[in-house]
Order: structure tokens, then sequence, then C-alpha cells
């Protein structure tokens, strides 16, 4: 399973975080994104939701699959040659 941050958003209490997901061997690929919000007294109220690539609109489906792309090809090319 490979993941890879994609996007992080912090300002003050709140917060969004997205995921992008990859399964080499299903060769499935998905967003999670992580919304928190923190109240006044400690409390942290955190939603997930999970968003297949090939569901999303085109335009998003193509800027994630080249995202997928290019950390796949990052991480090809600091493994040491055999």
């Amino acid at each position: 399973m490979k993941r890879f941050e994609v996007y992080r958003r912090e300002r003050g209490r709140s917060g969004i975080s997205r995921t992008l997901h990859h399964d080499p061997r299903s060769g499935r690929s998905w967003v999670t994104e992580v919304h928190l919000k923190h109240d006044g007294h400690g409390a942290v109220q955190r939603t997930e939701r999970v968003m297949e690539l090939h569901e999303m609109d085109p335009e998003d489906q193509a800027l994630y699959e080249l995202r997928l792309r290019k950390e796949l090809d990052r991480e090809l090319a600091a493994m040491p040659a055999v």
C-alpha cells in the first residue's frame, strides 16, 4: 500500500488533509479527506471521507492520477539499481 499526502491546511482550530492511496496489487487508487475541528474545551470532531479516483469528475481524476504517477516515479528513481 502506498500513501502520499497531497494537501494539508490548518487554520486555528480547524484543518483539512488529503492523502492519496494506491494499492499496487489491485490497482485501486483513492483519496482520503480528513476534517478536524477543535472546540475551546479540548474536544475534537473528526470527519473522514473516502473518494475513489474513478468516481471523481474527470478534471480531479486527471490531477490525482498525474500526482500518483509522479510520486510512484519518484519512489522508483530513489530505489537502488539492481
